[in-house]
């Protein structure tokens, strides 16, 4: 194990090149997985996969960690920062929890709060904004239950599953993780 953050039932690490797995590879190109997500609106390769790991673990402008299992090390999503505005002191959090297995045992919450309490704490940020499709209410759900607002929406956004949807844009300040 070599997290950076830890967190009860999980710890963040740094992703790299080393994660591109047959697993990984199938998260990113299963609908369910990633409906509501830019990922998977196109087929991804294997070397598709390293290519944007190898860019993602050394682009400045992201954070991207590994969401893992404490019993056992199982990567089972990531969980990044991006879009930074230092001046501002804001960026956008992306998440993908991918092991469908672990789907709705709070990995998804525990995540976001420890990215959060390190994006607030450690990065002195003091706004974290995202955005989310109309399609995915678990998504929605999670992010409000942390304590995410939403700030807009974008009506009929994005087009998935022959219908247009809506892309909601959340946002939430330190004082207000929960």
């Amino acid at each position: 194990m070599n997290s950076f953050i830890k967190g009860t039932s999980i710890y963040l690490r740094a992703i790299s090149l080393a994660d591109a797995s047959e697993d990984y590879l199938q998260w990113i190109n299963d609908a369910e997985t990633t409906k509501g997500l830019v990922t998977g609106t196109f087929p991804s390769t294997m070397e598709d996969l390293k290519s944007y790991l190898t860019h993602v673990s050394t682009d400045s402008k992201t954070i991207m960690f590994a969401i893992c299992q404490n019993d056992g090390d199982r990567h089972v999503g990531n969980i990044k920062l991006d879009n930074f505005d230092w001046v501002s002191r804001t960026a956008e959090l992306g998440i993908l929890l991918g092991a469908k297995d672990t789907w709705g045992q709070g990995i998804g919450t525990e995540s976001c709060q420890l990215l959060l309490s390190y994006a607030f704490e450690e990065l002195n940020l003091r706004k974290v904004s995202l955005t989310v499709y109309d399609n995915n209410p678990g998504a929605i759900r999670l992010y409000e239950k942390i304590g995410f607002q939403t700030e807009g929406r974008l009506r009929k956004h994005i087009f998935a599953n022959d219908v247009y949807i809506d892309k909601l844009w959340m946002g939430i300040f330190k004082e207000e993780l929960k």
